[in-house]
C-alpha cells in the first residue's frame, strides 16, 4: 500500500523486480529482456522479414526467410509456433499443400491453442476437396482452443462457412461490394491484369490498397509497356485504308502520357522489362531513365522512342549504349534527326539478331556506311543479316539502298520494307540519279534485291512535283521496275498519290505479283485504265484481295471495277471514292455481302460516286439480314457488322434513301457517312 509522503524502501540486492508495462509491451517474436541471445535476435529478425514479405505477396522471398529463421531455431532447440505458421501460409500460397499441411500440423503440436495452425490444416483440407475432414479438423480445434483466445471468433466463422459448403439446398447471396480481384486465385488474377495496357493498369492501382499493394508486386505486367489510344474511333482508323477525308477528320493524335507513369512503369517492372516504348507526345527526362538503369540490367526485345516523343540526344545514346545486347530484336528509332552512322555501327555490332529496324526519317544514316558496318558482321559479302523489315520512309537513301541491293545480299531477308515519301522536300536529296540509272541498265540481268517480300509500301514516290524534277527526281518512278521490287509472291502493296507513273511500266510493275496480292493501295493513278485491269485479270478466276483502295482512278470504268469485285469474295475493305462506279459495281458488294461463304465487307468508301438510292438500299438491307444471321448463329466465332459506310457526295442517292440506310444500318452501330444533297 503506497501512503503519501512515505519513501518506498529498496528492494534488496539480489531481487528480480516485475518489468513495467512498457518494458513488457513487444511485438516482436520473442519477449524482450535484458539477457536476449545472439541467435533468438537473429531468429526474430528473419521472422520479422518473412512476415513483412509475405504481406507484400513476395512468397518466394518470404519463404527464405522463414526457413532461415527456422534452421536456426532448430540448432538452438527452439521451438515456436509461430514460425511454423507462417510458413505454412507461405507455402499455402504457393501451392505446395503437403509441406504447407506439415508446418501447420507442427504449429499445432508445439501450442495446442494454434488457431492459426488450425485454420490452416482446414483450409488446406477444403481447397484438395476434402471438406468433411476440413469441418472435423475445425470442430476439434474449437474444442481444443480456450474461447479467449484470440483468433477463435475466426475459426467459429470458418466453421460455419465449410457447414454451408456441405449444406445442398445452401443458396450463397451475392454481394456485388465485394472485390472480385480478392475472390480470385492470384495466378488468374495476374491472367486477366495481363490482358490490360499501361495506362488501365495505372487506373487499376487507384480502386483500393489491395489492388495496388498487388500489382506493384508483380514486374510481369510492367514488362511490356502499351499505351493504347483511348478513343474507340482511333482503333477504327487503324483498320481504314488510305482515304483523305477520315485521315483529316480521325486523324491521330499524341497519347500525351505523363512523365510520372513512365518513371512508374519502369521502377515497378525491378529490371524484367522487356519492351522499352516511349509513346508519341511524352516528355523524357534523365530521372525517367534513372529509374531504367535503377535495377539490374534489363533484357530488353525491342526499343520504340515515338517521333514525337521529347527525348534528347543524350539519353538517345545513353539508352542504345546501355541496353543493346543479343537478346533485341526489334528498334524503331523514327526521325531522330541525330542517329548517325556511328549509331548504326552500333546497333549491327550489338543486336546480331535484330528483325526490325526503323530509321525513317534519320537522313544523317548513310546508305553506303549501313552496307560497311553490317559487313564487318556477317561472314562474307555474299552474306545476309536476319533483318526481316525495313523502315525508310522519308529517307534520302532509298535510291543508294536498291541499288546496292541488287549487288549485295546484305538485306536480302528482307519480307517488309517500308520506304515511302510524305515530305515531298526529301526528293530535293536525291540529285545524281542518273548515273545510278546507267549502272541498273549495264547489269540488265541484275539479282532480284529481295525475293522473300512480302509487303512494300511506296507511297508518293510514283508522284513528283514540278519543282523536284530538278534534282532528277523523275528517274524514281523507275526504280521499282528496274529493281524488281513487285515481284511474284508480293501480299501487300501500298503506292498511294501514284499519278506520275505510267501505263506500261505500272502493267510491267504488277504483272507479276497481281494474282498473289491481298492488299493493293493504288490512288490517284491516272495510267491505271480499264483495259490494263482487263489484261491483268486475265485467266483468273478468283483473287486474293482483302483491301482494295482505288480512289482517284478516274480511268478505270464501272464494268472492269464490277469484274474486279466479282473475283474477290474476301473483300474485307473497299475504297472507290471519286471513281466512275456507279450501281453495277455497287450490286457486286451486295452480292458479296449476301454470299454466306464470304468474309464480309467491313468498310465500305463510295464518296463521290454514281451510286443511286436504289443500290444504296438494297446494300443496306442485305447487310442488315447478314447481321441478323450471324447474330442467330450459335456456331459463327463472331457477329458480322459493317464499321463504315461512306456514300457522302452521291447526288444520285436522295434524302430519303439516306433516312433509309441509316435506319436500316442502325442497330448494328454503323457509321453514315451521307450528305443529303438539297
Amino acid at each position: 500500500m503506497f501512503v503519501a509522503g512515505k519513501k518506498r524502501k529498496a528492494p534488496p540486492s539480489g531481487a528480480r523486480t516485475a518489468p513495467s508495462a512498457r518494458t513488457r509491451t513487444n511485438t516482436s517474436l520473442f519477449a524482450a529482456s535484458s539477457a536476449l541471445k545472439a541467435t533468438e535476435a537473429e531468429i526474430n529478425k528473419w521472422y520479422l522479414l518473412g512476415t513483412e514479405n509475405a504481406r507484400e505477396r513476395q512468397y518466394r522471398t518470404s519463404l527464405d526467410y522463414c526457413n532461415r529463421a527456422i534452421a536456426l531455431a532448430l540448432n538452438e532447440n527452439v521451438r515456436n509456433a509461430r514460425l511454423y505458421e507462417t510458413r505454412a501460409h507461405v507455402l499455402h500460397k504457393l501451392g505446395e499443400y503437403k509441406r504447407a499441411m506439415d508446418d501447420a500440423k507442427e504449429a499445432v503440436i508445439i501450442d495446442g491453442n494454434s488457431t492459426a495452425g488450425y485454420m490452416r490444416i482446414a483450409s488446406i483440407l477444403a481447397a484438395t476437396g476434402k471438406p468433411k475432414d476440413a469441418l472435423d479438423v475445425i470442430t476439434k480445434g474449437l474444442k481444443t482452443v480456450h474461447a479467449q483466445t484470440s483468433g477463435y471468433t475466426q475459426m467459429d466463422i470458418q466453421r460455419m462457412s465449410i457447414e454451408r459448403q456441405l449444406d445442398p439446398t445452401y443458396v450463397p447471396r451475392v454481394d456485388y461490394r465485394l472485390d472480385p480481384i480478392q475472390r480470385l486465385p492470384e495466378d488468374l488474377t495476374v491472367l486477366v491484369l495481363r490482358l490490360l495496357d499501361t495506362r488501365m493498369l495505372a487506373i487499376c492501382r487507384a480502386v483500393s490498397r489491395y489492388w495496388m499493394m498487388l500489382i506493384n508486386s508483380v514486374p510481369v505486367l510492367w514488362s511490356r509497356p502499351q499505351f493504347t489510344p483511348s478513343n474507340a474511333i482511333q482503333e477504327l482508323m487503324c483498320q481504314l485504308p488510305a482515304y483523305v477525308k477520315p485521315r483529316k477528320l480521325l486523324s491521330r493524335q499524341n497519347h500525351n502520357i505523363p512523365e510520372c507513369i513512365l518513371r512508374h512503369v519502369l521502377e515497378k517492372s525491378r529490371g524484367s522489362l522487356l519492351s522499352l516504348w516511349f509513346p508519341d507526345g511524352s516528355a523524357v527526362t534523365s530521372a525517367t531513365v534513372d529509374a531504367l538503369f535503377g535495377h539490374r540490367r534489363p533484357r530488353l526485345s525491342s526499343i520504340d522512342i515515338g517521333r514525337t516523343a521529347i527525348v534528347s540526344e543524350t539519353l538517345v545514346n545513353r539508352v542504345l549504349n546501355w541496353t543493346l545486347s543479343s537478346q533485341i530484336t526489334d528498334i524503331r528509332l523514327p526521325y531522330r534527326s541525330h542517329i548517325g552512322n556511328e549509331a548504326m555501327e552500333v546497333i549491327a555490332r550489338e543486336a546480331s539478331a535484330l528483325r526490325v529496324l526503323d530509321i525513317s526519317g534519320c537522313t544523317k544514316v548513310r546508305v553506303k556506311h549501313m552496307f560497311k558496318a553490317w559487313n564487318s558482321v556477317i561472314a562474307d559479302a555474299q552474306g545476309s543479316t536476319a533483318l526481316e523489315k525495313l523502315y525508310m520512309n522519308d529517307h534520302p537513301g532509298i535510291p543508294e539502298l536498291l541499288v546496292y541491293s541488287t549487288k549485295y545480299r546484305h538485306f536480302s531477308n528482307l519480307k517488309v520494307l517500308h520506304m515511302a515519301i510524305h515530305d515531298q522536300g526529301v526528293l530535293s536529296m536525291y540529285a545524281g540519279l542518273g548515273p545510278v540509272m546507267e549502272y541498273l541498265q549495264r547489269i540488265p540481268n541484275a539479282q532480284i534485291p529481295f525475293p522473300g517480300l512480302i509487303e512494300l509500301n511506296i507511297d508518293g514516290v510514283w508522284d513528283t512535283t514540278i519543282a523536284s524534277q530538278r534534282f532528277e527526281s523523275i528517274n524514281t518512278a523507275l526504280l521499282i521496275s528496274r529493281c524488281r521490287l513487285l515481284c511474284s509472291g508480293l501480299r501487300r502493296l501500298s503506292a498511294l498519290d501514284a499519278a506520275f507513273v505510267g501505263a506500261v511500266l505500272l502493267h510491267a510493275s504488277l504483272t507479276d505479283c497481281f494474282s498473289t496480292l491481298q492488299k493493293l493501295h493504288l490512288t490517284r493513278a491516272a495510267g491505271f485504265d480499264s483495259s490494263m485491269l482487263w489484261t491483268l485479270l486475265g485467266a483468273h478466276q478468283q483473287l486474293l484481295l482483302v483491301s482494295l483502295d482505288l480512289s482517284g482512278c478516274v480511268a478505270v470504268d464501272a464494268p472492269a471495277m464490277a469484274a474486279l469485285i466479282s473475283r474477290c469474295s474476301g473483300l474485307v475493305h473497299v475504297n472507290l471514292s471519286q471513281t466512275p462506279a456507279d450501281n453495277t459495281v455497287m450490286d457486286e458488294l451486295t452480292r458479296i455481302v449476301s454470299a454466306d461463304n464470304a468474309t464480309g465487307l467491313e468498310v465500305v468508301v463510295l464518296d463521290t460516286t454514281d451510286i443511286t438510292g436504289v443500290a444504296a438500299r438494297d446494300f443496306a438491307s442485305a447487310c442488315a439480314k447478314r447481321y441478323v444471321r450471324t447474330r442467330n448463329n450459335k456456331h459463327a466465332r463472331h457477329v458480322w457488322r459493317l464499321s463504315l459506310l461512306d456514300i457522302d457526295n452521291c447526288f444520285s442517292i436522295g434524302s430519303d434513301a439516306v433516312a433509309i440506310v441509316r435506319d436500316l444500318l442502325s442497330f448494328m452501330q454503323t457509321r453514315v457517312l451521307a450528305a443529303v444533297p438539297s
